[in-house]
């Protein structure tokens, strides 16, 4: 399994906007890739966000690059004027680690899958 993590800073002021981007243009984006396996929408205690998807291999992660839907969202979300300064990816290939499906799944909440 890869996660990709995207980090960004946004505007002042810009956050309600960004959240409702990521919401109802972002999301469904990245659950209609090929292999993307969910992506969570985060926030730092310093302000910056981020979008960190979970994908089955390294070549669907290659693939999100040139697919339509993938840059005309990232094109969409640049016009916004919500970002600010420079963005960043980093790609990490999973080696192990444990999680409770059922127990996050319900801690997401109104994040998961089936919400609208």
């Amino acid at each position: 399994m890869i996660v990709r993590i995207w980090t960004t800073r946004l505007a002042d002021g810009r956050e309600d906007e960004y959240l409702a981007f990521a919401r109802e243009r972002s999301r469904a984006m990245f659950l209609s890739q090929p292999g993307c396996l969910g992506v969570l929408f985060l926030k730092a205690e310093d302000g910056r966000h981020a979008a960190c998807s979970f994908w089955k291999s390294a070549a669907d992660v290659r693939a999100l690059a040139s697919s339509p839907s993938y840059n005309e969202t990232a094109t969409a979300l640049a016009a916004t004027g919500a970002l600010s300064g420079e963005s960043a990816v980093i790609v990490y290939e999973v080696e192990g680690g444990a999680f409770d499906g059922p127990a996050l799944a319900q801690a997401l909440g109104e994040f998961g899958r089936s919400s609208g």
